[in-house]
């Protein structure tokens, strides 16, 4: 038994290696790039809220701050605030809300802080408005407000702080900066800017770029002063657990902290996760398609060896299934044509050999005491002579002459001469039988007397044509005709066997020629078409598949028997 382990093996490998390792070092790179992106996207995040937007805060900040400090640059109001300066109309007093009115238009007209909404001071002690200042609407504030700013900003000790506010006195989310005002050190008043939210918003969103992102700002406890999510305002912060988030923290001025996280893009994620189920599967799908593949290739070859020792054993009869229309299907139906082919050269063989044999057995039999049949034979043409009886003489002749011509079992292939004259001596007993009943014509071609055909595949036909067809037939004008030519461009010589006899009805014909049509695996039953038979299954055998007799006929008017045969004028040895 053929080992094929190598060929499975290499065909496993040769797919690992044209599917699995291309598609391993494709997903690797595209696991690669987006590895990379990611990296990118956090390098990118670092760079933009590390640097950009932490700077742009602070400086957000650092305006806001300073100006706020511009109302030290009156310490008269700021004396006035804290030690709580009566307004008087006489020109000998100071005027407090006059200087703050005026340090409210220079802060609303030199401020870098955009968006002003309003802006007011509050006296600590007593939550007492000093004065105020809005361009569009004036908010209604009352004692309560006042309070809740001076505890928030005594839980913040005291120093200056942004917030965001979602439910302001402006019903709408305001940017709010308080500035405690101090005197010699003690916290005595508090400034505070209210600004539009959106304006804030717009200002720090434009950084937020990445997938899903937050950006927080928290106070130094960890509250949130601001965030994307405004709900989250005021909240503590907690980090999120997502396993895809990425987190990046700063710290500003004033202990605040600023906090941008953002998830991985899916898109990215999902690109990655493609790529790995990629490689896994390209791997397993190329182990299963390499195993499938050289089994597939190889069980058909396996097979056809296994029938090849078969026929080598002597098993013709062995056959591969051919499933497959490939290559390895070509080469099976090949080998099966060739089993058949040997099959039906070794079946022709025995049936020759086996039909030789009968062959021989019958003409030994025949040749059962020669002498004695022979001088029997001429005894009686002598007694014929000298009794003058001609006929008699004539029939003996002839008769000795057939019995001698069929003794010669060793001359397969004979000149149609030969043939012929067996014919002639036939014919000579059948109008002894019948005299001027039957008329006889022969029509040979040129050249065609010293062709050589097998021997004596004339005698059963014309018998049959004798004495099935124009002996039963009441028509008087009988005739039997025999022709011969010859076709040099098929190298085919054809007899033919004419009369115009009883003839045969359509059915019988039919049966006689599918009887001839399977003349390699039927038997004749039929006892009067044994002769037909015989001579074509010789015929077959002895001059090949190609050759044999065609039989034409109607009812009434006569039969017509064709013998092709290939053309031979060179000695049969």
């Amino acid at each position: 038994m053929i080992k094929f382990k190598r060929i499975r093996v290499k065909i496993a490998l040769a797919m690992l290696l044209t599917t699995a390792l291309p598609l391993s070092v494709t997903s690797g790179i595209v696991i690669q790039q987006v590895n990379q992106q990611i990296e990118k996207d956090r390098e990118f995040a670092e760079n933009r809220i590390k640097k950009e937007l932490k700077r742009k805060i602070q400086e957000f900040a650092e305006g806001l701050n300073e100006t706020a400090y511009q109302i030290y640059s009156n310490s008269d109001l700021v004396e006035s605030i804290a030690l709580d300066k009566a307004f008087l109309s006489d020109s000998q007093t100071y005027d407090t809300q006059r200087d703050i009115h005026t340090f409210f238009l220079n802060i609303y007209n030199q401020s870098r802080a955009p968006n002003i909404m309003g802006i007011y001071i509050l006296r600590l002690n007593e939550n007492e408005l000093l004065g105020d200042f809005f361009p569009n609407m004036y908010p209604r504030m009352d004692t309560d407000y006042f309070e809740g700013l001076h505890e928030f900003m005594a839980r913040n000790g005291q120093q200056p702080y942004m917030q965001v506010i979602r439910d302001s006195i402006y019903q709408e989310p305001v940017f709010q900066f308080l500035y405690p005002i101090k005197y010699r050190g003690v916290p005595t008043g508090l400034l505070v800017i209210d600004l539009k939210e959106q304006a804030f918003h717009e200002m720090v969103e434009e950084y937020n770029t990445l997938y899903k992102g937050q950006i927080h700002i928290l106070n130094p406890n960890g509250y949130i002063m601001y965030a994307t999510d405004a709900s989250k305002i005021s909240k503590k912060y907690a980090d999120s657990d997502s396993k895809h988030s990425v987190s990046l923290q700063t710290d500003m001025q004033n202990s605040w902290k600023l906090v941008y996280s953002y998830e991985i893009d899916p898109a990215q994620l999902l690109f990655r996760n493609i790529a790995i189920s990629m490689i896994s599967l390209a791997g397993l799908m190329a182990m299963l398609m390499s195993l499938w593949l050289s089994f597939n290739i190889t069980k058909p070859i396996v097979e056809l060896q296994r029938k090849m020792s078969r026929i080598r054993n002597g098993d013709y009869d062995a056959r591969v299934e051919v499933l497959a229309k490939d290559e390895i299907g070509y080469l099976g139906n090949q080998f099966n044509r060739m089993a058949e082919t040997i099959q039906q050269m070794i079946e022709h063989d025995l049936k020759l050999q086996l039909m030789n044999q009968q062959t021989q057995i019958k003409a030994l039999q025949a040749q059962i005491s020669p002498h004695f049949l022979f001088n029997t034979l001429q005894m009686m043409e002598g007694i014929a002579e000298m009794n003058r009886v001609p006929e008699l003489k004539l029939i003996c002749q002839s008769l000795a002459n057939m019995y001698r011509y069929n003794m010669h079992i060793d001359d397969e292939w004979v000149e149609l001469r030969e043939e012929i004259m067996h014919i002639r001596n036939y014919l000579v007993i059948i109008n002894k039988r019948f005299p001027n009943t039957i008329r006889f014509r022969f029509d040979l071609s040129n050249g065609t007397m010293g062709a050589r055909i097998p021997k004596l595949i004339l005698q059963p036909i014309i018998e049959n044509a004798v004495e099935h067809g124009l002996i039963p037939y009441s028509k008087e004008r009988k005739l039997l005709k025999l022709s011969a030519r010859i076709d040099e461009q098929k190298s085919c010589i054809y007899l033919s066997v004419l009369d115009n006899g009883l003839g045969l009805e359509e059915t019988r014909l039919e049966a006689i020629k599918e009887l001839l049509a399977d003349a390699k695996h039927s038997t004749c039953e039929d006892k009067s078409a044994i002769g037909l038979y015989n001579v074509h299954s010789r015929l077959k055998l002895i001059c090949g598949s190609e050759y044999g007799i065609e039989i034409k006929s109607r009812r009434g008017k006569g039969t017509w028997v064709i013998y092709r045969l290939p053309l031979r004028k060179e000695e049969i040895v």
